[in-house]
């Protein structure tokens, strides 16, 4: 698999008018890898979309790669990342809009820098079921979540100011 490498440091994306957002879950495995190819994939050039791990896992789970190539969106480039190869690595980028997916991420969250818009939309960690049929069922409602937020995302109008936008993706939190 090829590795997308981060933008270069403190650049934004082809399209400068785009909200480059990061999604961070626990492991990089499953729900960040879901918001990160559904963003792409549906996104446009509104948005840039990346994700990371706070313990990143060494592997995205095959699962969500099965659920992605049936929905037929690209998984070409996804891979499992800590946020340190956004944050701390010399090809950090800039970042709008950090969106934590899980409670691991949220409450270790580290102050980002350019003061991104933070926000929370809790999705269940598909990968802590215990029985194959209670991990089909948690990975695909993970993904149907991540999908209804993310198309509730885009088809916001394009917010006119931090708050505005703040407020428009906190709404999206409560989309299931």
């Amino acid at each position: 698999m090829i590795r997308a490498s981060p933008i270069a440091k403190g650049e934004k994306s082809m399209n400068p008018s785009a909200t480059t957002v990061l999604f961070l879950s626990t492991g990089d495995a499953a729900r960040g890898i879901f918001a990160e190819a559904l963003l792409r994939h549906k996104g446009g050039e509104r948005f840039v979309a990346h994700s990371a791990g706070y313990r990143m896992l060494p592997q995205v789970d095959p699962q969500a790669f099965d659920i992605l190539r049936a929905e037929h969106i690209s998984t070409d480039s996804l891979h499992a990342k800590g946020w340190n190869e956004f944050f701390q690595s010399p090809s950090s980028i800039l970042v709008d809009v950090i969106v934590t997916l899980s409670e691991e991420a949220r409450s270790n969250c580290p102050q980002w820098p350019g003061d991104p818009i933070r926000v929370h939309w809790p999705v269940d960690d598909p990968m802590s079921a215990t029985t194959p049929d209670m991990r089909e069922w948690k990975f695909r409602k993970c993904f149907i979540t991540l999908q209804n937020r993310v198309d509730a995302l885009i088809k916001q109008r394009a917010a006119h100011t931090p708050v505005e936008l703040m407020l428009q993706l906190r709404d999206i939190a409560s989309v299931v």
